[in-house]
């Protein structure tokens, strides 16, 4: 038998109360960085891990919370027990999914993944024109926090002078930092094979 099942009720809906008010302000920055993404989009394609981490720990305090008051509740009106210790199972396997999850993206963001998506196909697209030629193009991305690091090793066109050569490396990387602003850092390969 539960002793104090209203105190219990009362205090996990006042923290309900409190996490949905935490969760609500952690959406509100989601939804500034997410776009038209979904939300689960945005948690496998985020590279602000902060925001990741806090998501997924508001998520899970949130999730675990309803799952006690229900798990409480059941149990008062039935007068069995069990449906409390399910719950307890219940939050368990909860915690533990979501620390998995926001570990595997936390290591993704550690380790420094490729640019995803729509971004890493317009990177792909931009090494036209400015003496690059678009067959021989090789390009790697790799995010570094919020910041891009770009590689590429293109083939170039003949352009008379290693001064023209330069000049035309300059403007690709610098088209890539006009459409792109968060690459900070571009490394550019000039081939002639």
């Amino acid at each position: 038998m539960l002793s104090y099942p209203l105190l219990a009720l009362g205090v996990l809906a006042f923290g309900i109360a409190a996490e949905g008010f935490s969760m609500w302000g952690c959406l509100r920055e989601v939804d500034k960085t997410r776009g038209e993404q979904s939300l689960w989009q945005w948690f496998r394609g985020s590279r602000n891990a902060e925001l990741v981490v806090i998501f997924g720990e508001d998520l899970a305090a949130l999730l675990g919370l309803t799952i006690a008051f229900i798990a409480v509740l059941v149990a008062w009106i039935t007068g069995n027990v069990f449906y409390d210790a399910l719950g307890g199972i219940g939050i368990g396997v909860l915690l533990l999914v979501v620390a998995v999850m926001v570990g595997i993206e936390v290591k993704a963001l550690l380790v420094g993944p490729g640019c995803r998506g729509s971004r890493a196909q317009g990177n792909d697209r931009l090494p036209r024109g400015a003496g690059a030629d678009r067959e021989g193009i090789e390009l790697l991305t790799l995010h570094m926090g919020g910041d891009v690091m770009v590689a590429v090793k293109a083939k170039m066109r003949e352009h008379g002078s290693q001064a023209a050569l330069i000049d035309a490396i300059n403007r690709i990387e610098a088209s890539f930092k006009e459409r792109f602003p968060q690459t900070q850092w571009t490394f550019f390969e000039p081939d002639v094979r």
